[in-house]
C-alpha cells in the first residue's frame, strides 16, 4: 500500500506532503461516501434491516397510508454529477431503488417473505421510467416523495417525485409519531409553487409473486390492511385508484406525472438516505 502512495505522490507538487495528500483522499472519499463502490448495497442493506426490525407498521399501519408518500432526504455529491456540473440522470435511478425500498418495506413488511408459503409474497419491479424538470446541483440536497398512485389486475403503480429539500413538511408523520410537530399552521402554496418546486418524476410499477403465482394487488393490499372495509370508504378509494391508472401507466402524459405531485398535511414518514 505504501508503494501505492509512493507512486502517487509522485505526481503531486513538491509541496504536497504524503500526509496532506492522504487527509484529502480521505476528505473526498467521505464527501463522496454515497458514490463510492458497494455503497449501493450497503444503503439498501441499511434501509432493508431498518424496515424489517421497525416496529411502526405492526402498530400504525391502515387504510389511511395507502395513498401517503415515504419520504427519503438525500443530497448528490460530486461523484453523482457529469459534465454539465450537475446530478447525472442515471443516478436518479440508484436513489428511486433506496426510496422505494423504504417505502414498499414501511407498508408490505408484514407478508414480505423471499420463501414461498401460503401468505408469503415478494414485490418485484417490473419497469421505471423517468422524466426530468429542473437540474439538482451538487451537494444540493433534496427528497424524493414516493407512493402509490393507482394499481389494476396485475400491477402496482408508484410514483416518486424528487422534491426541493424542506419545501413542503407535513404536520403529521402516521408511522412516526415522534416526530415532534411544532404546531405552526403551514402556509398554502400554489399549484404553480408545488410544480416549481419538482426537480424530476417517476413512474414504476410492481408485481407480487408467491413463487411463480402472481397475486393481484388488490389481494396483497387487503392483506396488509390497506382497504377499507367501509363501503362508502372503499367507494373513495377505488374513484382515487380509476383516476390515477392513466398517470400510473402513463397514458396521460408525463405532465400528468408531474402534476400527480400532491404534498399533503401527512405522510408516511421521512428516512434518511443521505450517505
Amino acid at each position: 500500500m505504501d508503494g501505492i502512495w509512493d507512486s502517487l505522490a509522485a505526481y503531486l507538487p513538491p509541496t504536497m506532503s504524503f500526509l496532506t495528500w492522504r487527509t484529502v483522499a480521505v476528505v473526498f472519499a467521505l464527501a463522496n461516501l454515497k458514490g463510492l463502490h458497494f455503497m449501493w448495497f450497503l444503503r439498501f442493506l441499511r434501509a432493508f434491516v431498518r424496515r424489517l426490525t421497525d416496529s411502526a407498521p405492526s402498530k400504525h399501519l391502515s387504510p389511511r397510508c395507502l395513498f401517503l408518500p415515504a419520504i427519503s432526504g438525500t443530497r448528490s455529491p460530486a461523484l453523482e454529477c457529469d459534465y454539465n456540473l450537475h446530478k447525472s440522470n442515471s443516478t436518479y435511478f440508484t436513489d428511486m431503488d433506496m426510496s422505494r425500498g423504504n417505502f414498499s418495506l414501511v407498508l408490505f413488511r408484514k407478508p414480505f417473505n423471499p420463501i414461498p408459503g401460503p401468505a408469503h409474497f415478494t414485490m418485484i419491479l417490473g419497469g421505471t421510467a423517468c422524466t426530468w424538470h429542473k437540474e439538482i446541483k451538487p451537494y444540493q440536497p433534496y427528497e424524493l416523495w414516493t407512493r402509490v398512485i393507482s394499481w389494476d389486475e396485475k400491477w402496482l403503480y408508484v410514483v416518486t417525485h424528487f422534491v426541493k429539500a424542506g419545501a413542503f413538511k407535513p404536520n403529521e408523520f402516521v408511522m412516526q409519531p415522534w416526530r415532534v410537530k411544532d404546531g405552526k399552521k403551514r402556509a398554502e402554496k400554489s399549484e404553480a409553487e408545488i410544480v416549481k418546486a419538482v426537480f424530476a418524476s417517476s413512474v414504476a410499477r410492481y408485481v407480487f409473486k408467491n413463487n411463480r403465482k402472481t397475486i393481484p394487488p388488490e389481494q396483497a393490499l387487503k392483506r396488509v390492511g390497506l382497504l377499507p372495509t367501509d363501503e362508502a370508504e372503499l367507494a373513495e378509494v377505488e374513484r382515487l385508484r380509476v383516476k390515477g391508472l392513466p398517470t400510473g401507466k402513463l397514458e396521460a402524459g408525463w405532465d400528468t406525472v408531474r402534476n400527480s405531485f400532491e404534498p399533503g398535511p401527512e405522510a408516511l414518514g421521512w428516512y434518511n438516505s443521505a450517505y
